[in-house]
C-alpha cells in the first residue's frame, strides 16, 4: 500500500553525511524512470551530484540560506527537453514526487528546492545540462538528521473534496 509512504513522506532539511548506498540510489533513480510523462514522451533525465564542490557551486548561486543544498550528501535534478514532451513542468513533477516517496520507501530524507528560470539557467550551465533541457528544482537526499511527524488521518479534511460541482 503506498498510503503509509505518502504520509511519512515529510521536508528533511539536515541530513548525516553518509552517502546512500549504489543500491538505493539506482532504486530512487528506478523510480523517476517510472513516472508518466506526458504522451509517453520518455524524455526525462537525471543529474546525480555528490561532489562537494558543485554542491557548493549550487547552494553558492540558488540557496544561500538553505544549508541543505550544499549539506545533503547528494542532489538529483531531473531535466526535459521540452522539445519533446507537451508538459515539462508536470513530467518533471510527477518524477519528483516518485523520487520522494522511494527515497522515504528506502528510509531516506529529501527535500524540493525549486530553481526559478534565471538561476535555473546557471545551474545548468554549472553542471553542463544542455541549455535547451528544462530544469525546476534538485531534490536535496540522505539518511536523515531529524525527524518529522508524519501525516495523521485527521489531515484529511473532507470539507474540501467536492463533487461533479463545488
Amino acid at each position: 500500500m503506498l498510503i503509509p509512504a505518502i504520509k511519512n513522506r515529510r521536508s528533511i532539511r539536515r541530513f548525516k553525511p553518509n552517502f546512500p548506498p549504489h543500491d538505493m540510489i539506482q532504486e530512487i533513480l528506478r523510480a523517476a524512470q517510472y513516472a508518466p510523462t506526458s504522451r509517453g514522451n520518455k524524455a526525462m533525465h537525471y543529474l546525480v551530484i555528490s561532489e562537494q564542490a558543485t554542491k557548493d557551486a549550487i547552494y553558492a548561486i540558488a540557496a544561500p540560506e538553505q544549508d541543505f543544498v550544499r549539506d545533503a550528501p547528494l542532489l538529483i535534478i531531473p531535466s526535459t527537453d521540452p522539445e519533446k514532451t507537451g508538459q515539462p513542468v508536470q513530467d518533471l513533477s510527477l518524477a519528483s514526487e516518485n523520487i520522494f516517496l522511494q527515497a522515504t520507501e528506502l528510509g531516506l530524507g529529501s527535500v524540493w528546492k525549486n530553481f526559478k528560470p534565471p538561476v535555473a539557467e546557471e545551474v545548468k550551465r554549472i553542471t553542463g545540462i544542455p541549455h535547451t533541457f528544462m530544469i525546476i528544482n534538485a531534490i536535496a537526499i540522505g539518511f536523515p538528521a531529524e525527524s518529522a511527524e508524519p501525516h495523521a488521518d485527521q489531515d484529511y479534511d473532507r470539507s474540501r473534496i467536492h463533487k461533479e460541482r463545488w
